[in-house]
Protein backbone atom coordinates (compact mmCIF):
# COMPACT_ATOMS: atom_id res chain seq x y z
CA UNK A 1 0.00 0.00 0.00
CA UNK A 2 1.05 3.53 -0.87
CA UNK A 3 0.57 6.31 1.07
CA UNK A 4 1.03 10.02 -0.19
CA UNK A 5 1.46 13.35 1.63
CA UNK A 6 3.70 16.02 1.83
CA UNK A 7 3.66 16.07 5.67
CA UNK A 8 6.02 13.70 7.62
CA UNK A 9 3.99 13.91 10.37
CA UNK A 10 0.50 13.29 8.61
CA UNK A 11 2.46 10.30 6.81
CA UNK A 12 3.38 8.73 10.27
CA UNK A 13 -0.31 9.30 11.83
CA UNK A 14 -1.68 7.03 8.69
CA UNK A 15 0.95 4.33 8.98
CA UNK A 16 0.56 4.06 12.57
CA UNK A 17 -3.76 3.90 12.15
CA UNK A 18 -2.98 1.01 9.70
CA UNK A 19 -0.71 -0.59 11.83
CA UNK A 20 -1.81 -4.61 12.05
CA UNK A 21 -3.40 -4.80 8.56
CA UNK A 22 -2.00 -7.29 6.18
CA UNK A 23 0.20 -5.17 4.12
CA UNK A 24 3.69 -3.34 3.46
CA UNK A 25 3.42 0.70 3.35
CA UNK A 26 5.03 2.69 1.56
CA UNK A 27 6.01 5.85 2.10
CA UNK A 28 5.95 9.36 -0.60
CA UNK A 29 6.46 13.02 0.46
CA UNK A 30 5.59 14.05 -3.11
CA UNK A 31 3.47 13.60 -6.07
CA UNK A 32 6.79 12.98 -8.07
CA UNK A 33 8.20 10.36 -5.69
CA UNK A 34 4.77 9.13 -5.55
CA UNK A 35 4.07 8.82 -9.30
CA UNK A 36 8.02 7.06 -9.32
CA UNK A 37 6.81 4.42 -6.38
CA UNK A 38 4.13 3.51 -8.52
CA UNK A 39 5.82 2.70 -11.63
CA UNK A 40 7.90 0.50 -9.51
CA UNK A 41 5.82 -1.58 -7.56
CA UNK A 42 2.52 -2.50 -8.08
CA UNK A 43 0.11 -1.11 -5.11
CA UNK A 44 -3.33 -2.93 -3.68
CA UNK A 45 -4.49 0.72 -3.09
CA UNK A 46 -2.78 4.37 -2.91
CA UNK A 47 -3.90 6.54 0.40
CA UNK A 48 -3.20 10.49 -1.65
CA UNK A 49 -3.47 14.08 -0.10
CA UNK A 50 -5.53 15.73 -2.17
CA UNK A 51 -3.21 19.09 -1.06
CA UNK A 52 0.02 19.14 -1.76
CA UNK A 53 2.74 21.86 -3.46
CA UNK A 54 4.01 21.37 -6.66
CA UNK A 55 1.97 18.27 -7.92
CA UNK A 56 -1.28 17.85 -5.91
CA UNK A 57 -3.47 14.35 -5.84
CA UNK A 58 -5.47 15.07 -8.77
CA UNK A 59 -2.90 15.81 -10.55
CA UNK A 60 -1.19 12.71 -9.44
CA UNK A 61 -4.21 10.71 -10.11
CA UNK A 62 -4.74 12.06 -13.48
CA UNK A 63 -0.99 10.82 -14.55
CA UNK A 64 -1.86 7.53 -13.12
CA UNK A 65 -4.43 6.93 -15.38
CA UNK A 66 -2.75 7.74 -18.49
CA UNK A 67 0.04 5.03 -17.73
CA UNK A 68 -1.29 1.67 -18.57
CA UNK A 69 1.32 0.19 -15.48
CA UNK A 70 -0.90 2.40 -13.24
CA UNK A 71 -3.95 3.57 -14.15
CA UNK A 72 -5.83 0.62 -12.65
CA UNK A 73 -4.37 1.46 -9.65
CA UNK A 74 -7.18 2.12 -7.03
CA UNK A 75 -6.76 5.97 -5.24
CA UNK A 76 -8.74 6.89 -2.18
CA UNK A 77 -8.36 10.66 -1.64
CA UNK A 78 -7.51 12.34 1.61
CA UNK A 79 -8.87 15.90 1.93
CA UNK A 80 -9.52 18.71 4.54
CA UNK A 81 -12.52 19.85 2.27
CA UNK A 82 -16.16 19.00 2.34
CA UNK A 83 -17.80 16.17 0.29
CA UNK A 84 -19.69 18.56 -1.92
CA UNK A 85 -16.69 19.96 -3.30
CA UNK A 86 -14.30 17.83 -3.21
CA UNK A 87 -16.94 14.78 -4.94
CA UNK A 88 -16.87 16.24 -8.28
CA UNK A 89 -12.92 16.94 -9.10
CA UNK A 90 -11.95 13.61 -6.76
CA UNK A 91 -14.07 11.69 -8.91
CA UNK A 92 -13.22 12.91 -12.18
CA UNK A 93 -9.71 12.89 -11.62
CA UNK A 94 -10.13 8.83 -11.42
CA UNK A 95 -10.87 8.26 -7.35
CA UNK A 96 -12.45 5.74 -6.28
CA UNK A 97 -13.26 6.53 -2.75
CA UNK A 98 -12.42 9.54 -0.36
CA UNK A 99 -11.55 10.68 3.06
CA UNK A 100 -12.13 13.25 5.52
CA UNK A 101 -9.85 14.80 7.54
CA UNK A 102 -9.74 14.60 10.56
CA UNK A 103 -10.09 10.42 9.79
CA UNK A 104 -12.48 8.00 11.41
CA UNK A 105 -9.61 5.15 12.12
CA UNK A 106 -12.74 2.36 11.86
CA UNK A 107 -13.40 3.51 8.51
CA UNK A 108 -10.28 4.53 6.92
CA UNK A 109 -8.55 0.61 8.67
CA UNK A 110 -12.10 -0.76 6.72
CA UNK A 111 -12.14 0.77 3.23
CA UNK A 112 -8.17 -0.08 2.82
CA UNK A 113 -8.99 -3.84 4.13
CA UNK A 114 -11.66 -4.15 1.42
CA UNK A 115 -8.85 -2.88 -1.31
CA UNK A 116 -6.44 -4.96 0.60
CA UNK A 117 -8.69 -8.17 -0.19
CA UNK A 118 -9.52 -7.30 -3.51
CA UNK A 119 -5.86 -7.20 -4.42
CA UNK A 120 -5.22 -10.32 -3.01
CA UNK A 121 -8.14 -11.99 -4.48
CA UNK A 122 -6.93 -10.42 -8.12
CA UNK A 123 -3.29 -11.40 -7.44
CA UNK A 124 -4.89 -15.18 -6.39
CA UNK A 125 -7.04 -15.42 -9.74
CA UNK A 126 -3.94 -14.20 -11.31
CA UNK A 127 -2.13 -16.96 -10.30
CA UNK A 128 -4.94 -19.31 -11.12
CA UNK A 129 -5.11 -18.13 -14.16
CA UNK A 130 -1.52 -18.29 -14.54
CA UNK A 131 -1.90 -22.27 -13.26
CA UNK A 132 -4.99 -23.06 -15.37
CA UNK A 133 -2.78 -21.53 -18.64
CA UNK A 134 0.61 -23.76 -17.89
CA UNK A 135 -1.94 -26.79 -17.49
CA UNK A 136 -3.71 -25.73 -21.03
CA UNK A 137 -0.44 -26.30 -22.44
CA UNK A 138 -0.08 -28.96 -20.63
CA UNK A 139 -2.96 -30.59 -22.08
CA UNK A 140 -2.03 -29.21 -25.70
CA UNK A 141 1.29 -30.90 -25.50
CA UNK A 142 0.02 -34.04 -24.32
CA UNK A 143 -2.96 -33.78 -26.93
CA UNK A 144 -0.56 -33.06 -29.58
CA UNK A 145 1.45 -36.13 -28.55
CA UNK A 146 -1.46 -38.24 -28.44
CA UNK A 147 -3.06 -37.38 -31.48
CA UNK A 148 0.74 -38.02 -33.47
CA UNK A 149 0.58 -41.44 -31.57
CA UNK A 150 -2.87 -41.55 -33.18
CA UNK A 151 -1.39 -40.72 -36.59
CA UNK A 152 1.48 -42.95 -36.18
CA UNK A 153 -0.20 -45.70 -34.98
CA UNK A 154 -2.60 -45.16 -38.18
CA UNK A 155 -0.20 -45.03 -40.45
CA UNK A 156 1.51 -48.29 -38.75
CA UNK A 157 -2.16 -50.03 -39.08
CA UNK A 158 -2.65 -49.01 -42.84
CA UNK A 159 0.85 -49.85 -43.79
CA UNK A 160 0.18 -53.56 -42.12
CA UNK A 161 -3.05 -54.18 -43.86
CA UNK A 162 -1.15 -52.75 -47.47
CA UNK A 163 1.39 -55.40 -46.49
CA UNK A 164 -1.25 -58.24 -45.35
CA UNK A 165 -3.07 -57.31 -48.52
CA UNK A 166 0.12 -57.42 -50.63
CA UNK A 167 0.86 -60.42 -48.85
CA UNK A 168 -2.02 -62.26 -49.61
CA UNK A 169 -2.03 -61.17 -53.16
CA UNK A 170 1.79 -62.74 -53.58
CA UNK A 171 0.35 -65.70 -52.01
CA UNK A 172 -2.77 -66.09 -54.77
CA UNK A 173 -0.48 -65.12 -57.27
CA UNK A 174 1.74 -67.78 -56.26
CA UNK A 175 -0.84 -70.22 -56.00
CA UNK A 176 -2.18 -69.30 -59.20
CA UNK A 177 1.10 -69.81 -61.08
CA UNK A 178 1.49 -72.85 -59.48
CA UNK A 179 -1.86 -74.09 -61.02
CA UNK A 180 -0.67 -72.47 -63.83
CA UNK A 181 2.95 -74.84 -63.85
CA UNK A 182 1.06 -77.84 -63.17
CA UNK A 183 -1.30 -77.28 -66.06
CA UNK A 184 0.93 -76.57 -68.70
CA UNK A 185 2.68 -80.23 -67.80
CA UNK A 186 -0.53 -81.70 -67.66
CA UNK A 187 -1.43 -80.42 -71.14
CA UNK A 188 2.33 -80.92 -72.30
CA UNK A 189 1.85 -84.70 -70.99
CA UNK A 190 -1.51 -85.26 -72.60
CA UNK A 191 -0.34 -83.41 -75.78
CA UNK A 192 2.15 -85.77 -76.14
CA UNK A 193 0.22 -88.87 -75.44
CA UNK A 194 -2.97 -87.62 -78.00
CA UNK A 195 -1.07 -86.19 -80.72
CA UNK A 196 1.08 -89.75 -81.44
CA UNK A 197 -2.72 -91.93 -81.59
CA UNK A 198 -4.07 -88.63 -83.38
CA UNK A 199 -1.58 -89.20 -86.06
CA UNK A 200 -1.97 -92.75 -85.85
CA UNK A 201 -5.75 -92.13 -86.93
CA UNK A 202 -5.51 -89.72 -89.60
CA UNK A 203 -3.01 -91.74 -91.15
CA UNK A 204 -5.15 -94.56 -91.33
CA UNK A 205 -8.83 -92.61 -92.21
CA UNK A 206 -6.19 -91.69 -95.46
CA UNK A 207 -5.71 -95.35 -95.80
CA UNK A 208 -9.58 -96.24 -95.02
CA UNK A 209 -10.19 -93.73 -97.82
CA UNK A 210 -7.93 -95.14 -100.23
CA UNK A 211 -9.31 -98.50 -99.96
CA UNK A 212 -12.81 -97.58 -100.00
CA UNK A 213 -12.19 -96.27 -103.28
CA UNK A 214 -10.52 -99.01 -104.95
CA UNK A 215 -13.27 -101.45 -103.67
CA UNK A 216 -16.13 -98.66 -104.48
CA UNK A 217 -14.39 -99.10 -108.48
CA UNK A 218 -15.22 -102.68 -108.23
CA UNK A 219 -18.59 -102.86 -107.08
CA UNK A 220 -20.62 -99.98 -108.32
CA UNK A 221 -21.19 -101.73 -111.08
CA UNK A 222 -22.89 -104.58 -109.97
CA UNK A 223 -24.64 -103.24 -106.64
CA UNK A 224 -27.00 -100.70 -107.24
CA UNK A 225 -26.96 -99.06 -103.71
CA UNK A 226 -22.88 -99.17 -103.97
CA UNK A 227 -22.94 -95.56 -104.71
CA UNK A 228 -25.37 -94.57 -101.86
CA UNK A 229 -23.50 -96.25 -99.65
CA UNK A 230 -20.22 -95.07 -100.98
CA UNK A 231 -21.26 -91.11 -100.26
CA UNK A 232 -22.28 -92.37 -96.61
CA UNK A 233 -18.90 -93.70 -95.98
CA UNK A 234 -17.29 -90.77 -97.59
CA UNK A 235 -19.05 -88.48 -95.26
CA UNK A 236 -18.19 -89.91 -92.23
CA UNK A 237 -14.79 -90.15 -93.31
CA UNK A 238 -14.83 -86.51 -93.62
CA UNK A 239 -16.72 -85.96 -90.61
CA UNK A 240 -14.33 -87.97 -88.41
CA UNK A 241 -11.22 -86.44 -90.37
CA UNK A 242 -12.88 -83.07 -89.25
CA UNK A 243 -13.26 -84.42 -85.55
CA UNK A 244 -9.24 -85.30 -85.49
CA UNK A 245 -8.90 -81.91 -86.30
CA UNK A 246 -10.57 -79.94 -84.08
CA UNK A 247 -9.24 -82.20 -81.52
CA UNK A 248 -5.30 -81.33 -82.86
CA UNK A 249 -6.37 -77.48 -82.93
CA UNK A 250 -7.71 -77.69 -79.31
CA UNK A 251 -4.48 -79.90 -78.26
CA UNK A 252 -2.61 -76.90 -79.95
CA UNK A 253 -4.58 -74.21 -77.98
CA UNK A 254 -4.25 -75.91 -74.64
CA UNK A 255 -0.12 -75.50 -75.47
CA UNK A 256 -0.81 -72.34 -76.12
CA UNK A 257 -2.59 -71.25 -73.36
CA UNK A 258 -0.85 -73.15 -70.41
CA UNK A 259 2.91 -72.32 -71.97
CA UNK A 260 5.21 -74.21 -69.80
CA UNK A 261 8.19 -71.51 -70.36
CA UNK A 262 5.47 -69.20 -68.97
CA UNK A 263 9.29 -67.56 -66.71
CA UNK A 264 10.19 -66.29 -69.62
CA UNK A 265 9.39 -63.15 -71.78
CA UNK A 266 9.32 -63.96 -75.38
CA UNK A 267 7.13 -62.16 -78.38
CA UNK A 268 4.08 -63.81 -79.07
CA UNK A 269 0.93 -62.82 -81.40
CA UNK A 270 -2.05 -61.61 -79.52
CA UNK A 271 -4.51 -63.28 -81.87
CA UNK A 272 -3.22 -66.63 -80.99
CA UNK A 273 -3.38 -66.12 -76.87
CA UNK A 274 -6.88 -64.61 -77.48
CA UNK A 275 -8.43 -67.80 -80.09
CA UNK A 276 -6.59 -69.96 -76.76
CA UNK A 277 -8.75 -68.17 -74.31
CA UNK A 278 -11.54 -67.86 -76.38
CA UNK A 279 -11.36 -71.96 -77.14
CA UNK A 280 -11.47 -73.28 -73.75
CA UNK A 281 -14.25 -70.06 -72.67
CA UNK A 282 -16.28 -71.50 -75.69
CA UNK A 283 -18.81 -73.33 -73.23
CA UNK A 284 -19.68 -70.06 -71.92
CA UNK A 285 -20.30 -68.00 -74.70
CA UNK A 286 -23.44 -69.70 -75.60
CA UNK A 287 -25.71 -66.91 -76.21
CA UNK A 288 -23.59 -64.35 -76.15
CA UNK A 289 -22.45 -62.34 -78.95
CA UNK A 290 -18.38 -62.01 -79.16
CA UNK A 291 -16.77 -59.91 -81.32
CA UNK A 292 -13.10 -59.83 -81.92
CA UNK A 293 -11.07 -56.70 -83.40
CA UNK A 294 -7.24 -57.44 -83.83
CA UNK A 295 -5.29 -55.34 -85.90
CA UNK A 296 -2.18 -57.31 -88.11
CA UNK A 297 0.26 -55.77 -86.23
CA UNK A 298 -0.14 -57.57 -83.01
CA UNK A 299 3.07 -59.17 -82.01
CA UNK A 300 4.11 -58.38 -78.31
CA UNK A 301 6.94 -59.26 -75.71
CA UNK A 302 5.68 -60.08 -72.95
CA UNK A 303 5.21 -63.41 -70.09
CA UNK A 304 2.99 -65.74 -72.45
CA UNK A 305 1.45 -67.54 -69.49
CA UNK A 306 0.54 -64.55 -67.60
CA UNK A 307 -0.40 -62.56 -70.65
CA UNK A 308 -3.18 -65.38 -70.78
CA UNK A 309 -4.29 -65.13 -67.64
CA UNK A 310 -4.62 -61.67 -67.59
CA UNK A 311 -6.72 -62.01 -70.96
CA UNK A 312 -8.84 -65.05 -69.56
CA UNK A 313 -9.47 -63.19 -65.88
CA UNK A 314 -10.99 -59.94 -68.36
CA UNK A 315 -13.06 -62.39 -70.56
CA UNK A 316 -14.45 -64.32 -67.81
CA UNK A 317 -15.48 -61.43 -66.21
CA UNK A 318 -17.00 -59.84 -69.38
CA UNK A 319 -18.80 -63.11 -69.73
CA UNK A 320 -20.30 -63.14 -65.97
CA UNK A 321 -21.24 -59.76 -66.17
CA UNK A 322 -23.71 -60.44 -69.70
CA UNK A 323 -24.59 -63.07 -67.43
CA UNK A 324 -25.50 -65.30 -70.66
CA UNK A 325 -27.12 -63.36 -72.82
CA UNK A 326 -25.32 -59.74 -74.64
CA UNK A 327 -22.44 -58.64 -76.41
CA UNK A 328 -18.72 -58.71 -75.50
CA UNK A 329 -16.13 -56.94 -77.61
CA UNK A 330 -12.85 -57.25 -77.71
CA UNK A 331 -9.99 -54.76 -79.76
CA UNK A 332 -6.79 -55.09 -79.71
CA UNK A 333 -4.34 -52.86 -81.45
CA UNK A 334 -0.83 -50.72 -81.19
CA UNK A 335 -0.58 -47.62 -80.00
CA UNK A 336 2.59 -46.24 -80.25
CA UNK A 337 5.55 -47.58 -77.97
CA UNK A 338 1.49 -49.39 -76.33
CA UNK A 339 -0.12 -52.35 -77.01
CA UNK A 340 -4.17 -51.57 -76.02
CA UNK A 341 -6.27 -54.38 -75.14
CA UNK A 342 -9.97 -53.53 -74.05
CA UNK A 343 -12.49 -55.85 -73.48
CA UNK A 344 -16.30 -54.27 -73.24
CA UNK A 345 -19.40 -55.65 -72.26
CA UNK A 346 -23.37 -54.29 -72.02
CA UNK A 347 -23.62 -55.76 -68.98
CA UNK A 348 -25.08 -53.57 -65.39
CA UNK A 349 -21.38 -51.75 -65.35
CA UNK A 350 -19.49 -51.27 -62.27
CA UNK A 351 -21.89 -49.13 -59.10
CA UNK A 352 -19.57 -45.78 -58.38
CA UNK A 353 -19.19 -46.87 -54.65
CA UNK A 354 -17.01 -49.71 -55.40
CA UNK A 355 -15.22 -48.21 -58.73
CA UNK A 356 -11.99 -47.71 -56.48
CA UNK A 357 -12.03 -51.82 -54.91
CA UNK A 358 -12.19 -53.55 -57.56
CA UNK A 359 -8.66 -54.80 -58.01
CA UNK A 360 -8.60 -55.03 -54.05
CA UNK A 361 -7.39 -58.87 -52.90
CA UNK A 362 -10.97 -60.68 -52.09
CA UNK A 363 -12.79 -58.54 -52.54
CA UNK A 364 -15.76 -59.64 -54.71
CA UNK A 365 -19.61 -58.63 -55.33
CA UNK A 366 -20.09 -62.45 -56.22
CA UNK A 367 -22.32 -64.50 -54.39
CA UNK A 368 -20.30 -66.98 -51.77
CA UNK A 369 -18.55 -69.83 -54.11
CA UNK A 370 -18.73 -67.59 -57.17
CA UNK A 371 -16.08 -65.41 -56.71
CA UNK A 372 -12.93 -65.33 -55.08
CA UNK A 373 -11.99 -61.71 -55.64
CA UNK A 374 -8.44 -62.18 -57.03
CA UNK A 375 -8.91 -62.49 -60.76
CA UNK A 376 -8.92 -58.50 -61.22
CA UNK A 377 -6.88 -58.44 -58.52
CA UNK A 378 -4.01 -61.00 -60.32
CA UNK A 379 -4.50 -59.40 -64.06
CA UNK A 380 -3.53 -55.64 -62.14
CA UNK A 381 -0.52 -57.53 -60.94
CA UNK A 382 0.25 -58.78 -64.59
CA UNK A 383 -0.14 -55.62 -65.70
CA UNK A 384 2.45 -54.00 -63.40
CA UNK A 385 5.14 -57.04 -63.51
CA UNK A 386 5.19 -55.51 -67.63
CA UNK A 387 5.53 -52.44 -66.62
CA UNK A 388 1.53 -51.34 -67.66
CA UNK A 389 -1.43 -50.32 -66.31
CA UNK A 390 -5.26 -51.83 -66.11
CA UNK A 391 -8.48 -49.30 -66.06
CA UNK A 392 -11.59 -50.05 -66.11
CA UNK A 393 -14.61 -47.09 -67.80
CA UNK A 394 -17.62 -46.84 -68.41
CA UNK A 395 -19.03 -48.07 -71.95
CA UNK A 396 -21.50 -45.41 -74.02
CA UNK A 397 -24.81 -46.96 -73.58
CA UNK A 398 -24.28 -49.22 -70.36
CA UNK A 399 -21.74 -51.72 -69.75
CA UNK A 400 -17.66 -51.62 -68.48
CA UNK A 401 -14.47 -51.26 -70.97
CA UNK A 402 -11.48 -53.15 -69.15
CA UNK A 403 -8.36 -51.62 -70.96
CA UNK A 404 -5.06 -53.05 -70.59
CA UNK A 405 -1.99 -51.38 -71.77
CA UNK A 406 1.48 -52.98 -71.67
CA UNK A 407 4.72 -52.04 -73.33
CA UNK A 408 5.27 -53.34 -76.58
Amino acid sequence: MLIVDDVEANLSALEALLQGLDCTVTRAASGNAALMAMLRKKFAVVLLDANMPEMNGFEVAQHARMNPDTRDVPIIFLTAHSAEEFALRGYDSGAVDFLSKPFNPHILRSKVSIFLELHSGRRLLADANVKLADQNRQLQVLAEKERAAAAESQRANTALKVAYQELQATQAQLVQSAKMASLGTLVAGIAHEVNNPLAFISSHLGTIRSSLHGFFERVHDVDPEAKERWDRALLRLDQASDGVERIRDLVLKLQTFSRIDQGERKKVRISECLDSVLTIVNHRTKGIDVQVDVAADDEVDCHPSLLNQALMNLITNAIDAVDGQGQIVIRAAAQGEQYVLSVSDDGPGIPPEIHDRIVEPFFTTKPVGKGTGLGLSITFTIAEKHGGSLAFDKRPGGGTIATLRIPR
